[in-house]
């Protein structure tokens, strides 16, 4: 009778119900609907940690921005001490041009102050030695 049963597709299983499907597809049907539910599983684990790996990254992302704009300020405080170093420094030359003139001008002063002492020395020698 299990052979009439076959030919029509109808099967006995384990406890001797009438099935559609054959045992064996049966319990490999059941081992995929398990596999699956343990991909399934797998993928949602999968996806938590890809969540926090994503998390972790925008986190060190963050860290990255905040230390990048604190360079770009370091940079630009150290250009602005430059240009104030450098301003300081033509501010300072430009007064010892001014002081070299001034000094040249009273070396010029001092030498003709010299001569005139000279001349007026000898005007003096002169007019004591003829008194």
């Amino acid at each position: 009778m299990a052979e009439e049963l076959q030919k029509v597709h109808l099967y006995y299983d384990d406890i001797n119900k009438i099935r559609v499907i054959e045992t064996h597809v049966q319990k490999e049907t059941e081992d995929l609907k398990d596999t699956c539910k343990e991909y399934e599983t797998k993928i949602q684990d999968f996806g938590k940690i890809i969540n926090a790996l994503l998390e972790v990254l925008k986190e060190l992302g963050d860290n990255v921005e905040k230390k990048k704009m604190a360079a770009i300020g370091s940079m630009n405080l150290l250009k602005s001490i430059s240009k104030e170093k450098e301003s300081e420094q033509a501010k300072l030359q430009a007064e010892i041009n001014d002081q070299t003139i001034i000094l040249e001008q009273l070396d010029n002063e001092y030498d003709a102050l010299q001569i005139l002492e000279a001349t007026q020395m000898e005007t003096i020698e002169y007019l004591t030695q003829i008194r």
